[in-house]
């Protein structure tokens, strides 16, 4: 059978979700596979015409939206064609998917049943075209464990076409994107992971993560980022894939994401991780008032955020932290102290701009759905946009946050310095609280060299 998996965006990095389900498609003999990134490549309309199955990678909220438009484009190219989505995003709009273009969709560890499943429609098993119910086709995400291969990195564009590290000194460096492990042990609300995973953590075989590994310094990968929800979920494991990785390529530097709390139990991790080469580490800090990140379920506090950054500094390892500014319970002085949390512990050039401007997003399933406090604030899912609405009580606070994104938005395509925009987020806000345009005082080191960091930033 002929397969074509596409991936329309996964954060600026050579997409491993379709990578990874072309091995397990490859490794039977049976199928010949293709690879499209609308990211970084134009749809293909001669791949699409020839595929008889498209599976098309769903791994966040931005893929989902520009997925969707992809199936629709594929449909209209090749109205034959079975159309799979997989992925995170896929198994929480399993129904709008069915309803619409879709006529499979596969959650949680895809590349066994999604294998399976071409297998079968290539021995002449129904597909949806031919008469399949939708209630046959809707079922709970697949969580079994898995054995898993090296993803096919030889069916994606080069890594030079993706995001670099851009050292202190300014050197670019080739990135490659891996995974180590799946899900989270954690389950906090905000995230989509628990509503599909419910706690749980898959593991990658060590082996496969290194020979991914392997695979991506032969491309000319010089710096590894581990895209694993909480690399510290499975502490010994990330450690035995980072001790070998430095035996291997001593040369490479890395990083990789933590949760707050992992990254003060595990300290001496921390250290360790630095000295084999990490260079920054990204944590979900979200927010700095602590009702805020109670009702957010994220287990840590205002003081833990502190106490992390001491770790990191005494490690001269970049704690970069994502934000969470804008909910439903967000004031105008709490706007004003995260900025001011920022500006007092240095953190200026390790945020990119976006993230003072982000807004929490409810998509369906979503775990903050089930509490009272955010009952008073939500509006209607819209469905086409995978989430529901929701108005702050403050209408100044909405303003504040569309201001701010625009601000942000410019800054990324001008690459103005971060602290500049930092100083003309903190005036928006302080304009928005005094009703009367506000000049701020800068009070944050200017440096000449930012921390290292990637030069595409976060977005969800």
């Amino acid at each position: 059978m002929n397969v074509l998996l596409i991936s329309c965006y996964e954060l600026g990095h050579q997409p491993y979700g379709v990578a990874s389900a072309g091995a397990h498609l490859l490794a039977g003999d049976r199928h010949q596979v293709e690879c499209l990134d609308l990211a970084v490549e134009v749809l293909d309309e001669a791949k699409v015409r020839r595929a008889n199955f498209v599976g098309i990678s769903t791994p966040m909220h931005t893929a989902i939206r520009l997925g969707v438009k992809a199936g629709e484009l594929v449909r209209g190219l090749n109205p034959q064609c079975h159309i799979c989505y997989f992925g995170l995003y896929a198994s929480l709009n399993e129904d709008y998917l069915l309803d619409g273009v879709a006529d499979s969709v596969i959650g949680g560890e895809f590349e066994t049943p999604l294998t399976q499943h071409v297998d079968r429609l290539a021995d002449g098993g129904p597909s949806r075209p031919g008469g399949v119910s939708l209630a046959e086709l809707r079922g709970p995400p697949n969580l079994s464990r898995q054995q898993f291969l090296p993803p096919a990195r030889h069916l994606l564009p080069p890594l030079e076409k993706y995001a670099r590290l851009r050292t202190s000194e300014g050197e670019l460096r080739l990135v490659g994107y891996v995974e180590a492990s799946r899900g989270c042990a954690h389950r906090c609300r905000h995230c989509p992971i628990p509503a599909v995973y419910e706690g749980r953590l898959r593991i990658v075989q060590q082996e496969v993560v290194l020979a991914d590994i392997d695979n991506l310094v032969h491309m000319g990968a010089q710096h590894i980022n581990f895209g694993d929800p909480d690399f510290l979920n499975g502490v010994k494991h990330s450690l035995g894939i980072v001790r070998e990785m430095r035996n291997r390529h001593p040369d490479l530097s890395f990083d990789f994401t933590a949760k707050i709390e992992h990254l003060i139990q595990h300290r001496d991790a921390v250290m360790e991780l630095a000295a084999l080469g990490c260079v920054f580490v990204l944590s979900a800090v979200e927010s700095v008032d602590d009702r805020i990140l109670q009702y957010l379920d994220k287990g840590h506090t205002r003081d833990d955020v502190v106490a992390a950054l001491e770790i990191t500094r005494a490690a001269e390892v970049a704690l970069r932290p994502s934000l969470l500014p804008f909910t439903p319970w967000t004031t105008l002085p709490g706007y004003l102290g995260l900025l001011e949390f920022v500006q007092d512990h240095d953190l200026v050039y390790q945020l990119d701009p976006v993230q003072y401007s982000i807004r929490l997003l409810l998509p369906p399933g979503s775990w903050l759905l089930d509490i009272p406090e955010i009952q008073p604030h939500v509006g209607s899912l819209i469905q086409e946009d995978f989430m529901y609405t929701w108005r702050h009580p403050d209408p100044r606070v909405d303003m504040l946050q569309r201001q701010v994104a625009r601000v942000a938005e410019e800054a990324a395509g001008s690459g103005e310095d971060p602290a500049t925009t930092f100083n003309r987020i903190k005036e928006l806000a302080l304009s928005t609280i005094h009703g009367q345009p506000t000049v701020a005082r800068p009070r944050y080191r200017r440096r000449s060299a930012r921390p290292p960091h990637l030069t595409e930033a976060w977005f969800c």
